[in-house]
């Protein structure tokens, strides 16, 4: 028993002589003394120290970790950000490029009515030149 008490205690990380003392106090043939009581505290107050100081680390592990998160989240919402406002961007060029296909649209409408107009007053033209010709030619053969 002696042993196996011995090697747990040196397995939860008690310093040697420590473990030594506290298994030889725990032997039912040897005589317990307030020496004895002290070492126990002793022991559970190393155990206590050693949990204290893995938390701790722990703890600050976890800090450390929680303030890497929290970077690589602002960097996450930096992004989103950035890509919201691209969007925004290319909507206002979206919005720009509509623009500019309306006044296209709206100047090949104004050539349209304007070359219909044009085409128009080609052909009345041409009919009043022919109007007058033909009108030339009646008189001009009526009084001859």
């Amino acid at each position: 028993m002696e042993k196996s008490l011995f090697s747990e205690l040196k397995r939860i990380g008690i310093d040697e002589e420590l473990a030594s003392k506290v298994s030889a106090s725990l032997d039912p043939e040897y005589n317990a003394s307030k020496k004895d009581v002290l070492v126990m505290q002793e022991a559970i107050m190393q155990v206590q120290l050693q949990s204290e100081r893995s938390y701790q680390a722990l703890s600050s592990e976890i800090s450390s970790l929680r303030s890497e998160v929290h970077k690589e989240i602002a960097g996450v919402r930096a992004e989103i950000t950035d890509v919201r406002t691209e969007i925004t961007d290319f909507r206002a060029q979206i919005t720009d490029v509509r623009t500019e296909i309306t006044d296209v649209r709206t100047e090949i409408a104004d050539v349209r009515f304007e070359m219909g107009s044009i085409n128009r007053q080609y052909i009345i033209t041409f009919l009043g030149l022919i109007t007058t010709i033909v009108s030339v030619f009646a008189i001009n053969w009526y009084f001859h």
